[in-house]
């Protein structure tokens, strides 16, 4: 069984080199998925091939995805240049051995998404298989390529709410408090304040004058002395009962008169 043995390189990416063995009936899409994988390519959203002259000049195209496109031909029958609208071949439809029409094929690879690359590849060598059951493969592995670095998305915000405004007062004018310093004291004033407090502190020299008290007030200081008088004489007598009767006979006295 023959194998092809292709070469891919890169203008952008000197060190950049990779060797793929694949087998003339296996298609461009066995082809692309192992650059992918083999360069490290982050997903497409488009990819070719192009099959091209021995200068690199591009001819026909192999599509990843279903494509149409716009060409103009120098049509023999109507002696002018016309233009056609064309399908492109797709890669899973198309086997590599019907496109190899040069020993040493030169092919364009360009693939477009987050990254964006174009590789030159050359048919190096037509081979026999040495029993590898798994084909396409990657026999030469030579540098890297850069990545962009993907951008954060932007973290929502949420909207600052409106900047209230509050409007300004104008305070009245505070006078600065008078000091005590500034006061001037007077000296006649404060004299004769003195001279009236002396004269509150001087002793009363006038004598106190008794207030005769009331003929009723001594009347009854009388009664309470013989009361007291009385009192004192109560034990002279032996018996209550004759002390009753002096009573007794002292009233019936007062009663004549």
């Amino acid at each position: 069984m023959l194998i092809y043995l292709f070469r891919i390189t890169s203008e952008e990416h000197d060190n950049f080199l990779r060797e793929i063995e694949i087998q003339p009936n296996q298609t461009f899409l066995d082809f692309h998925i192992c650059i992918a994988e083999s360069a490290e390519l982050l997903p497409v959203d488009r990819a070719s091939f192009f099959i091209t002259d021995k200068k690199y000049k591009k001819d026909k195209e192999i599509a990843l995805k279903p494509e149409k496109k716009q060409i103009r031909k120098y049509d023999e029958d109507m002696d002018q240049v016309v233009t056609e609208t064309i399908t492109i071949p797709l890669m899973k439809n198309s086997k590599v051995k019907n496109y190899i029409e040069d020993p040493h094929q030169k092919l364009i690879y360009e693939c477009s998404g987050k990254d964006q690359f174009t590789f030159y590849i050359e048919l190096f060598r037509i081979l026999q298989s040495d029993g590898i059951p798994s084909y396409p493969r990657c026999v030469k592995h030579s540098g890297t390529l850069p990545k962009k670095l993907e951008q954060p998305l932007p973290i929502p915000t949420k909207p600052s709410p409106p900047k209230i405004t509050v409007p300004k007062i104008s305070l009245p004018k505070i006078e600065p408090p008078v000091k005590f310093d500034e006061i001037v004291e007077d000296v006649d004033e404060i004299a004769e304040i003195e001279i009236q407090l002396g004269a509150l502190d001087e002793p009363n020299d006038t004598p106190d004058i008794e207030v005769p008290g009331s003929v009723q007030e001594e009347e009854e200081d009388a009664f309470s002395f013989e009361e007291e008088e009385k009192m004192d004489h109560l034990e002279d007598y032996e018996d209550i009962d004759n002390l009753d009767k002096r009573y007794s006979a002292m009233d019936s006295e007062s009663d004549e008169f």
